[in-house]
């Protein structure tokens, strides 16, 4: 089972508003964050999936959610990374069974208040 018996997965997808995807220096960017998330909270693979209205597919982060601990040391990781280039953006989606919520962190502006609503969520759904 994924969220290491929760059921719980939060997907990232790393964005910038500077480089292109394929970009050389942006793979740098997006592996620094895979490697501090292996660092920080454990359980997290690489997947790819499907791109939205495209042909190709998307490389997403994948981290399994076991624990309110979990959660809250990806977050930390994910807005300290974030913030340190205001060109990054971070697309985050919860997925457990058949719902997923999804928001989406900028570099230039972090929205307290929706950050705790999705926190609020997502703890929600590992108490069940």
């Amino acid at each position: 089972m994924s969220g290491q018996d929760t059921g719980l997965d939060l997907a990232v997808r790393p964005g910038s508003s500077r480089f292109d995807t394929d970009d050389e220096r942006w793979t740098a960017h997006e592996l620094e964050l895979f490697g501090e998330l292996r660092r920080e909270v454990g359980g997290v693979r690489r997947d790819l999936t499907p791109a939205p209205g495209e042909k190709g597919m998307v490389e997403t982060i994948v981290v399994a959610l076991a624990s309110a601990g979990t959660f809250n040391a990806a977050l930390q990781c994910l807005q300290a990374w974030l913030t340190r280039d205001r060109t990054r953006s971070i697309e985050l989606s919860c997925h457990a069974g058949e719902q997923t919520e999804t928001i989406v962190l900028k570099g230039t502006e972090v929205d307290q208040e929706m950050i705790d609503r999705f926190t609020a969520s997502v703890l929600n759904r590992l108490e069940r």
